[in-house]
């Protein structure tokens, strides 16, 4: 009987922050999101395709997609500053702002916020794959194709100058409030704007046989893809260079991100 008061004693002081325990913190509500639904699609991956020494595009092919929830927006200043705060996020050199995206986060930056919200709001939050962010950007999506497949390496050179010529010329690198890019055809504010956004699928590069089959491959993870106006490869920008990585140094202000969870 004594055994059993004092274990109720001692669950209760430490159910009301009894032996210096603080209480827990109150569960965060979850963002908006948009539910993508599953089913097929055709996907033209993200890895490097060649032919001998020749590159050329990806083929498409059928894949299947599992329904997902995607956030509606991307991670906002003011969102990864109560990360921050909380100790459970790098500090970034931007000064927190309600409604601007979070930039300046490298890879292990937002899969650090994803492991805090997902904590924080007892749902699993992670980064989208390059399939799941092509499906969910729908219309807005550009799987970097150029379309010039012929012997003549010139031609495929020309093709990617004249995309990089109206990539630059379209720049816009002023941060923007949330919203200012609109919504596409399923809701998603803000998709292929002037902020990319990391995903989880890495750098591949695949070698073909001259009949296409596929003959070797190599993936490297220390480069991975961001997605936005166009797939952009990056490196998980370190910011010490003592902790080993690939580059060192800042991450780019349009590098920024938004979450996905599974739906059962």
């Amino acid at each position: 009987m004594l055994r059993a008061a004092l274990a109720s004693g001692l669950l209760a002081l430490a159910a009301f922050g009894g032996f210096g325990l603080a209480p827990s913190a109150p569960r965060l509500p979850p963002p908006e999101t948009v539910s993508i639904p599953p089913g097929p699609a055709l996907y033209r991956s993200s890895a490097e395709y060649r032919i001998g020494t020749r590159r050329i595009d990806p083929p498409p092919t059928h894949i299947e997609i599992r329904a997902f929830d995607i956030m509606a927006g991307q991670v906002t200043q003011e969102e990864y500053a109560r990360c921050v705060a909380e100790g459970a996020c790098q500090p970034t050199t931007r000064t927190p702002g309600a409604h601007l995206p979070q930039t300046g986060v490298n890879w292990s930056d937002a899969t650090a916020y994803a492991a805090w919200l997902s904590e924080r709001t007892g749902q699993e939050w992670r980064l989208p794959s390059d399939a799941e962010w092509l499906r969910a950007a729908a219309e807005r999506g550009f799987d970097g194709a150029l379309g010039a497949e012929g012997e003549n390496p010139s031609d495929r050179w020309l093709a990617s100058y004249r995309s990089e010529v109206d990539r630059r010329g379209s720049a816009d690198l002023v941060p923007r409030p949330s919203g200012h890019f609109g919504r596409n055809s399923l809701g998603l504010r803000d998709l292929a704007g002037n902020v990319w956004e990391w995903t989880t699928s890495c750098d591949e590069k695949i070698s073909l046989s001259s009949t296409g089959e596929q003959i070797a491959s190599e993936r490297f993870c220390g480069v991975r893809v961001a997605q936005g106006k166009h797939r952009a490869f990056m490196v998980d920008f370190i910011r010490d260079a003592r902790s080993g990585g690939c580059a060192a140094g800042i991450p780019p202000d349009f590098l920024g991100f938004r979450l996905v969870r599974d739906i059962p």
